[in-house]
């Protein structure tokens, strides 16, 4: 990570993160805390792409959420494998630091870094990175030598609004904002104090003796006392219209940043056509340089990642070339090649596997599944082999993208101009399939659809979408989604205890079809960008006597919990907009990297009796 020096004006490195943590969970737009300093990750217009990434139904549906930007690519985090070891390294991304108040740990000052000569950029250890720092060059209290100064940590606090932007806080202005005291030059100081009754953080103005405590911007005081968002955007160093009230966040708090992503796994090609459009793709720079045909039909002997192509003749090989220039030329052409539907194409996969389709990044195989359950489960499929491929279209503050409503999600910009490319990162693993019986989920919505606790949960969906500014009328089916999602958190959570990765490692993806093509089933997978695989510890809990041993496991943990009775007598009250019920961390929720929802629609009441005459018979 690269920030600016303000003495030099060239990048110096100053911290090290994973590839894979650039696409999803220190992505653009996100604050990175380093142990000298806070950061802020930039906008893609200043990144350095990393290889392209092929994936065209993932491409389309990134096209799909974002017309106006162009996309053609699909591009990895920049990558250099000697940068460990070489501090003059140029490949990285580049950050700023944020926020830019900062505090003295000594005197307790509050120094902003814009303008300021009392504070300076020290790093000078070469290959040591980390021990890049701001330092208090004029402070009273630090007498020692400039390397050997305490480093001053950022302030604590900032302020955001649901439109994805954040700022500083206004210490100055929130300080003498009530007084009448004239005061000759700002001088600011942070003190806080340990109590049981509240914060005690008080900002001092040295200079007027102004004090104030930063409790007084909290909560729904904070509307108050804060002014209006300026919509600044810091990644992006730009501002841009916006009205919406500010809300006083903690700097590392878990809502200052979402990413919001999209998500396909790699499928076998079907027919030739398709095999050969996507090496024409994968290799256009090659392809795509109008060699001549016998020159090509050399290359092509030649490169092992072309052999697919030595029993296409040229004709074909010359209308697949055509066809891709004609893409490129004109990208809003890719969506008549691939479909935009993600879950319906690898639905239709999984739900009916074959062992002809499959290469190196997917293989399925059908198993039996469990006699007991086989009311609830109507078939099960060990995944070998999986490819995934993650892409990020934005993110959001406050407030967590809902995956359901691409369409409405009122995301931040990830640059300021169109880059052509998103981040993505590819992760090659294993999972296990579930297909719920159709005709006994259908059933048992119909039963319930008219039910206390889903009227309940339907009342606080639309103050849900009333709170963000959404239409009313929505046809979602809370009954089916409760039912399949609930169930794969509970299995999930077994399955962790038993196949030797971490929970938070264990993802998955529901399918739950629409009204026209209703379907019901998901898939919990584990896969990692650093190997080319994993070690089978999750596909071997797919042969029957171990699922049905999981599945009576997963009966008896819906039907208790250690918060009970509290969480399972909890439902949404009027006008709460929480879309769970019976539901907490203790028995349903999971890491923000494992469930695709935010830990939304989960219910135990609808796979245990927990006396509301709710539950599915399995």
């Amino acid at each position: 990570m690269t920030p600016m020096n303000p003495s030099t004006q060239e990048p110096t490195r100053i911290g090290e993160i994973r590839p894979s943590q650039l696409t999803t969970t220190s992505g653009v737009g996100a604050i990175v805390d380093l142990p000298g300093m806070s950061v802020i990750v930039r906008g893609l217009e200043v990144w350095t792409p990393g290889i392209e990434i092929h994936e065209p139904r993932l491409l389309t549906q990134v096209r799909h959420i974002l017309p106006d930007q162009n996309i053609t690519q699909l591009r990895a985090a920049p990558y250099d494998p000697q940068a460990s070891r070489d501090s003059t390294t140029r490949v990285g991304v580049p950050t700023t630091t944020f926020p830019r108040w900062l505090r003295c740990p000594a005197c307790r000052q509050l120094l902003p870094i814009d303008g300021a000569q009392q504070l300076k950029l020290i790093h000078r250890w070469g290959r040591r990175p980390d021990l890049a720092k701001w330092i208090h060059v004029n402070c009273p209290k630090q007498s020692n030598g400039e390397t050997k100064r305490r480093p001053c940590i950022p302030a604590r606090f900032v302020v955001a609004c649901t439109r994805g932007h954040i700022d500083e806080f206004p210490y100055v202005d929130f300080v003498h904002q009530r007084s009448t005291a004239t005061c000759p030059g700002p001088q600011l100081r942070l003190s806080d104090a340990g109590s049981v009754l509240g914060p005690r953080v008080t900002i001092t103005c040295i200079a007027c003796d102004t004090k104030r405590n930063i409790a007084e911007a909290s909560g729904t005081r904070g509307a108050d006392v804060l002014p209006s968002c300026r919509g600044r955007h810091p990644h992006l160093q730009a501002f841009e219209r916006c009205e919406k009230p500010l809300k006083l966040m903690v700097l590392g708090a878990s809502n200052l940043w979402f990413n919001d992503t999209l998500t396909a796994l790699h499928l076998p090609s079907e027919t030739q056509e398709r095999v050969v459009a996507e090496l024409v793709e994968q290799h256009w720079e090659i392809l795509g340089s109008g060699i001549e045909p016998s020159v090509r039909r050399n290359v092509i002997e030649g490169m092992p990642a072309l052999h697919g192509l030595q029993e296409v003749t040229d004709e074909q090989l010359d209308r697949a070339i055509e066809v891709e220039r004609r893409r490129r030329e004109n990208p809003s052409l890719q969506g008549e090649q691939v479909t935009t539907d993600l879950l319906g194409a690898e639905w239709k996969m999984l739900s009916q596997p074959t062992t002809e389709l499959r290469d190196d990044d997917f293989l399925a195989i059908e198993t039996e599944a469990p006699e007991e359950y086989r009311n609830l489960v109507a078939g099960v499929v060990k995944v070998h082999r999986l490819r995934e491929v993650t892409a990020s279209v934005g993110f959001t503050r406050v407030d967590a993208p809902y995956n359901l409503e691409q369409g409405n999600v009122k995301r931040a910009p990830l640059s300021r101009a169109r880059v052509g490319w998103v981040p993505a990162v590819e992760r090659r693993g294993e999972g296990i399939f579930l297909q719920l019986n159709e005709e006994l989920i259908a059933q048992w919505c119909a039963q319930v659809e008219h039910h206390e606790h889903i009227e309940r949960l339907r009342a606080a969906y639309d103050q849900w979408r009333l709170y963000r500014g959404l239409s009313l009328q929505s046809d979602f089916p809370i009954p089916r989604f409760l039912l399949i999602h609930t169930l794969s958190h509970l299995l999930l959570r077994r399955v962790a205890l038993e196949c030797g990765y971490s929970a938070t490692s264990i993802r998955e993806r529901l399918y739950v079809g629409t009204a026209e093509k209703p379907t019901a089933g998901f898939l919990l997978s584990t896969a990692a960008s650093d190997t080319e695989g994993t070690l089978g510890g999750l596909v071997a809990l797919g042969d029957r006597q171990f699922l049905g041993r999981l599945l009576e496991q997963v009966r008896e943990d819906a039907r208790s919990c250690s918060s009970d009775p509290h969480c399972a007598e909890h439902l949404p009250e009027p006008p709460s907009d929480q879309l769970h019920g019976a539901a907490c961390h203790a028995c349903l929720f999971a890491s923000e990297t494992s469930c695709e929802y935010g830990n939304r629609w989960l219910h135990r009441g609808v796979l245990a009796d927990l006396g509301s005459a709710l539950s599915v018979k399995w």
